[in-house]
């Protein structure tokens, strides 16, 4: 019995703060080739622009395995990608509905408001990942229907069980037109997407070049804290388990991000501290301008 329950415990244990698994292969993020992608379709974009429309927190541990179990602060972070005459954004938050799922959460309607006016202006609206706390936007909004010549869900994206497709009203997932590509596919001048499955199958970087020289990795939730990178350490097995998380995958992400040069700015989703840091740095401006 005694034995038993030890064996419980140990399980229990590693699912709750076991490392990440080795890296599952190489990961290659090739700047030369995103910028060459990134460049010559026309002028690139002037800024970026970030909304944090809410906030959540789950046990440190489930964000850097075996860091503790105090609980870790989240963000919900939506960008847009401005140029004199259009605009691209990346993820789109979710909800209060969706929201008032997460541990914790408190929702700012205001900026959740300025977003949701920002989505149906957009030209394009592009995902690091299909799970609904950056899909939930669009799902959210007044007509999603009417957002549908501007949503670019890959194939992988829009056939994920992670979709969550519940969240969308009935039929409006079935008028998106699945974008497939192979390697990277530029969507705009300056901004190029890379598959990055692992996290979830329809995964993927989204780089960002300004007219300034200035270069953004947008992770999603490769990372959902800069330990992750710096630490080279994933989330514990348990992500593997709720979440179908390819550990061995994103191991691999996180080693090649690791190796970034430092004037490439990798933008984490999920972490208030390397936003506080970024904003300070003047890498973004905070809130919506509208033009």
């Amino acid at each position: 019995m005694v034995v038993s329950v030890l064996a419980v415990l140990l399980l229990a244990g590693y699912a709750l703060t076991g490392t990440a698994a080795a890296p599952a292969g190489e990961y290659v993020i090739d700047l030369a080739a995103l910028h060459a992608a990134a460049v010559g379709h026309g002028p690139l974009p002037e800024r970026i622009e970030v909304e944090r429309v809410g906030e959540f927190a789950f046990p440190r541990t489930f964000v850097v395995a075996g860091d503790g179990f105090h609980l870790h602060p989240m963000v919900l972070l939506v960008h847009r990608v401005v140029w004199p005459d259009r605009s691209l954004v990346i993820d789109t938050g979710m909800g209060p509905a969706g929201a008032k799922k997460m541990p914790g959460s408190r929702m700012d309607l205001a900026a959740f408001n300025r977003v949701e006016a920002e989505l149906a202006k957009a030209e394009t609206i592009v995902f690091t990942h299909e799970h609904v706390d950056h899909v939930g936007g669009v799902a959210a909004a007044p007509d999603p229907g009417a957002l549908a010549k501007r949503v670019m869900l890959t194939r992988e994206q829009l056939t994920s069980p992670r979709l969550e497709r519940g969240d969308f009203p009935a039929g409006v997932v079935d008028q998106f037109v699945p974008l497939d590509y192979q390697g990277l596919h530029a969507v705009a001048p300056g901004v190029v997407l890379q598959k990055a499955p692992g996290h979830s199958p329809g995964s993927q970087l989204v780089y960002v070049e300004l007219a300034s020289g200035q270069r953004f990795v947008f992770v999603g939730d490769i990372a959902w804290s800069r330990d992750n990178i710096r630490l080279e350490k994933g989330r514990p097995y348990m992500a593997h388990l709720f979440m179908g998380e390819d550990r061995g995958a994103v191991a691999a992400q996180l080693h090649a991000l690791a190796g970034l040069p430092a004037d490439v700015h990798v933008v984490i989703a999920h972490d208030p501290a390397a936003l506080a840091s970024d904003l300070a740095a003047g890498l973004y401006h905070q809130g919506f301008t509208g033009r």
